[in-house]
């Protein structure tokens, strides 16, 4: 009798962890951006509740109106002011696509140290390949990621900041993670972060 086990890894895809940790430095290095970002999704969420209960405000008074709807002052008041208010609404909707859309801009100036960041988590979950022991929690990884981003040296000019941020983030994983790891299989490890590295074209153009 033989049995097959198959393991599901319900992790998160590398493009989803990094942007949450688009989120994470973006919160860690402007706050006010990830602060005005959040309230901008609120607002749109608060602003289509709004336009549904309008809509159905609407379709009930007129499923109630009188034949003569002309004759009926009341629902006509009421159709006014929901045309204005939808009007105002989707003024305020238009308003906040493009606030969304410079915050988002000024988001994705950190999109580099997030993809980074996802690339080294992804390769360090494939050192379980190496040795069984070698297995590193989103947790974790997260404490040091933030670790790296408080270690960065301070730049004045934004591209070197965030050019800052990802040697800071590259020597802090490869450092905790270095400790763990037998001799034999650390230089297997700088290899695979050197190839990814290249691939992407962060090294290796000169």
């Amino acid at each position: 009798i033989a049995a097959q086990c198959t393991l599901i890894n319900f992790i998160a895809t590398e493009r989803g962890l990094e942007d949450q940790l688009l989120a994470k430095v973006v919160e860690l290095e402007r706050p006010d951006l990830e602060e005005k970002a959040r309230a901008l999704t609120a607002a749109a969420i608060n602003y289509q509740i709004q336009l549904v209960e309008l809509e159905d405000e609407l379709l009930e008074r007129l499923a109630n109106a009188p034949e003569d709807i002309l004759s009926d002052v009341p629902l006509i008041e009421g159709l006014e002011a929901t045309k204005k208010t939808a009007s105002e609404i989707n003024e305020a909707v238009e308003s906040g696509k493009i606030t969304q859309r410079e915050v988002g801009e000024a988001r994705e100036a950190y999109r580099p140290q997030a993809a980074e960041g996802a690339m080294l988590y992804f390769l360090l979950t494939k050192l379980c390949v190496i040795d069984h022991m070698y297995q590193y929690s989103l947790d974790s990884f997260l404490t040091f990621f933030e670790k790296s981003v408080h270690k960065a040296p301070a730049k004045e000019d934004l591209t070197e900041r965030v050019s800052s941020l990802r040697d800071s983030l590259r020597m802090c994983i490869f450092t905790w993670v270095s400790r763990g790891l037998f001799e034999r299989h650390k230089l297997i490890f700088l290899a695979q972060l050197t190839f990814n590295l290249m691939k992407r074209g962060t090294i290796g153009n000169d």
